[in-house]
């Protein structure tokens, strides 16, 4: 059971970090929301029981949202729009590495920041979806399930969601 669960560590913490990291903008932060989400996990695995087609990386995600919202609650201080999402530890996380790349020129960060500043622009709800897919690179079916949404309702509300962030851009 250790063996399994570390492997389902390997594979969701870098989407589980890009998704917490997103939302709270501090390494320090996230590492520790991310540890606790994982450890609430274990210790609750034994009564993880898929319903309505839920899979462990959905249920992980609602665990992390959960923390997520207890720790923006305990510190109001938490915000978007900082550039220290982007001076990442490359091997800390791939798919942050991935879309910012580690040697990112100052003017391609700066891009990123007004970027990731028109994102905090959008509602809570616009702001996990673009995280949960992008980031987290979660296919629509996982986050239905955490968002409790339907599919193709994610995909509208995506599109209108980027749409935003077009406009916030000016492109």
């Amino acid at each position: 059971m250790q063996k399994q669960f570390l492997e389902l560590y390997d594979e969701y913490y870098p989407k589980l970090y890009a998704y917490v990291l997103m939302r709270v903008r501090h390494r320090e932060v996230a590492e520790d929301i991310v540890q606790h989400s994982f450890l609430k996990a274990l210790d609750n695995l034994a009564s993880f029981k898929p319903r309505r087609g839920a899979t462990f990386g959905s249920w992980l995600f609602q665990i992390a949202k959960n923390e997520l919202v207890d720790r923006i609650r305990q510190d109001a201080k938490l915000t978007f729009c900082q550039t220290e999402v982007l001076d990442l530890n490359p091997t800390a996380i791939s798919t942050i590495d991935q879309l910012l790349n580690a040697e990112l020129a100052v003017e391609q960060k700066e891009r990123w920041q007004k970027v990731l500043c028109a994102i905090e622009h959008l509602d809570e709800e616009d702001r996990e979806l673009i995280t949960l897919k992008y980031l987290a690179d979660l296919p629509y079916q996982e986050i239905a399930k955490t968002m409790n949404k339907k599919p193709n309702t994610l995909a509208v509300m995506l599109k209108r969601a980027l749409e935003k962030v077009r406009v916030d851009l000016g492109i």
